[in-house]
């Protein structure tokens, strides 16, 4: 029964909790028990809240004994990535250089935000150093696993969210996306991720990498839980109240809607053709799926995207290491990914970082005129499966890649765009590895997103085949 209880998404809670047949101190104590079973293994979590997680759950629970419902993360186990600060708790981003620093005063706004909603902080999950996307072995927390398959890379750099979600330890995670840091742990670890639109989520309290690039998302197994957080986030959602519903859970009708008509943009070209075959197969029966739902295939030529990469990275070193002067006391604390991908910020000249914004300037304008063909754009969310921990270089097609930009190659558009995108699992490989396919509209096209995840998701079928055990599915279980 501890387990099964970590099984249930927003809605199967918000269903049970309001017919009283169970109860959020059960069910915390549930994902609390599982993270002493699990994490050992995992090392998902920096630190685990017990006492307050329960504390909290208890008063919850008499709300709710009081007729009283904040909405649907009411009980709702939640997980927040240790660069989000957390009051009372020493906010590390997984770096020696803050180690030493006092607690966090105060949440971050959107943390504020989920607890003014009922949900219930379980703990701080691991990540790579300051979010840049580099696994460090010899970082002072070390290494996350994927639990699809132990030794093998959960994701960047929300690494510690991704593995919480897959294997039950939360309900919903809390990541930061810069380059695709909840979409590429969401894919890896087979769970649903969204980047919203750039700039709609108040990043006060979230330690910056780039302040141009940065956004935070949440992580869940179910496009619903995703769809929960939106409701609390989103304020500027016009039909917040809709989706929410009268009884103050989620209504599960809102996004069952037909998707009959609707226009997706399938880009083509080498760029986001280079695919295991594996990923390709499961990004064409997505294809056919979301046919036999109704909609339009349409060709999308997308403009400028091999610049991209480069782009981001000039962006991201001068903003990252324009925050990180505050720290030249203690540099020699860095880790050697961090130094490596952000501090040559230091020596890149003006005039580089001043064409890296004005021509991420010509591109959204230009992506916004052609977006005008479509309701929204369909892409893999990455064109390998997870590689194991040490493995540096992945094969497609017989070429070898580096692991980390390849990873992020179609993840990294939609932040220099600043377009929301949404990532759920669309198939699994012979190995048990999970595939991605990513969903991305222009801004604030968010419940667009939802909508069609929604509906994909119902027709794949995998969240009960992934499921929540570590090892889980066996190789060979794979979509059709």
């Amino acid at each position: 029964m501890i387990d099964e209880l970590c099984h249930f998404g927003v809605l199967e809670l918000a269903r049970l909790y309001r017919r009283g047949e169970i109860s959020p101190v059960e069910v915390v104590n549930a994902h609390l028990h599982r993270c002493d079973r699990l994490n050992p293994v995992l090392n998902a979590f920096l630190l685990i809240l017990r006492d307050s997680a329960i504390q909290a759950s208890r008063a919850m629970e008499a709300l709710f004994q009081a007729g009283i419902d904040l909405g649907p993360l009411q009980g709702v186990p939640v997980s927040v990535k240790d660069i989000i600060r957390l009051r009372g708790t020493v906010t590390t981003a997984a770096s020696r250089v803050l180690l030493q620093e006092p607690p966090d005063q105060s949440d971050a706004v959107i943390v504020q935000r989920l607890r003014a909603a009922g949900a219930i902080i379980i703990g701080k999950t691991n990540l790579h150093e300051f979010a840049t996307g580099d696994p460090d072995p010899a970082g002072p927390f070390g290494l996350v696993q994927n639990p699809r398959r132990i030794g093998y890379h959960p994701g960047s750099s929300s690494s510690g969210a991704g593995s919480a979600t897959a294997a039950g330890l939360g309900v919903i995670a809390l990541g930061t996306d810069t380059g695709g840091s909840v979409r590429i742990p969401a894919y890896l670890c087979g769970v649903a991720g969204l980047k919203p639109t750039t700039g709609k989520v108040d990043l006060d309290g979230i330690i910056p990498l780039s302040w141009t690039l940065d956004t935070a998302g949440p992580l869940g197994r179910r496009v619903s839980d995703i769809a929960a957080v939106w409701t609390i986030w989103g304020e500027k959602s016009p039909r917040k109240e809709e989706i929410i519903g009268q009884t103050g859970a989620l209504d599960p009708h809102y996004f069952d809607q037909s998707v009959t008509g609707w226009r997706v943009g399938v880009p083509w070209g080498d760029y986001f053709g280079q695919l295991q075959p594996q990923v390709s197969a499961a990004f064409q029966r997505t294809l056919k799926i979301l046919t036999e739902l109704g909609c339009r295939m349409i060709d999308f030529n997308p403009r400028g995207v091999e610049e991209i990469p480069e782009l981001c990275t000039h962006i991201m070193q001068a903003e990252g290491s324009a925050y990180h002067e505050r720290y030249r006391d203690r540099e020699n604390l860095y880790g050697s990914g961090f130094r490596e991908r952000i501090l040559p910020g230091r020596e890149l000249p003006a005039m580089t970082y001043l064409l890296a914004r004005r021509r991420q300037l010509e591109l959204q304008e230009e992506w916004l005129k052609l977006a005008r063909g479509f309701d929204v754009l369909v892409v893999p969310s990455g064109p390998a499966l997870a590689p194991p921990h040490g493995q540096n270089t992945i094969e497609i097609g017989g070429k070898h890649f580096p692991f980390r930009p390849a990873l992020s190659c179609f993840t990294r558009p939609f932040n220099l765009l600043g377009w929301p995108a949404l990532t759920l699992p669309n198939g699994i490989s012979d190995e048990g590895l999970p595939t991605g396919v990513q969903i991305a509209g222009p801004p604030d096209s968010e419940e667009r997103l939802l909508t069609l995840g929604y509906q994909l998701e119902r027709s794949l079928g995998l969240v009960d085949k992934l499921g929540i055990e570590p090892g889980h599915p066996a190789a060979g279980q794979r979509s059709e």
